[in-house]
């Protein structure tokens, strides 16, 4: 991703002490932003109100590639909890969107 000029970003329905704890917990070398509270989920979709066990508002697993100006070029949508694009999909969806550029 980065030799494409590009990166990964998670963004979870928990707040943010709950996002950091995820980040370090797992591991993950990818920054992981809360978005808690904020109209971002609704506005892409993904924001599933009363899914919790708890009946909070989650997030609806999603893969997206995003292009610089903002704009979604591909997405995988979650029909199920445990539902994820193959990750041979996203690295096609990656090639056909983002291609290697020459030197």
């Amino acid at each position: 991703m980065r030799a494409r000029g590009g990166g990964i970003l998670a963004i979870s329905a928990d707040d943010l002490e709950e996002a950091r704890s995820l980040r370090a917990e797992e591991e993950l070398p990818f920054r992981v932003l809360s978005a808690a509270g904020l109209p971002l989920l609704d506005d892409y979709g993904l924001a599933h109100p009363e899914g919790g066990l708890e009946g909070e508002t989650i997030a609806i697993p999603a893969e997206l590639l995003v292009a610089p100006d903002g704009a979604i070029v591909w997405q995988h949508v979650a029909g199920r909890i445990t539902d994820r694009a193959p990750p041979l999909r996203i690295l096609a969806a990656i090639d056909e969107h983002f291609p290697v550029r020459g030197p």
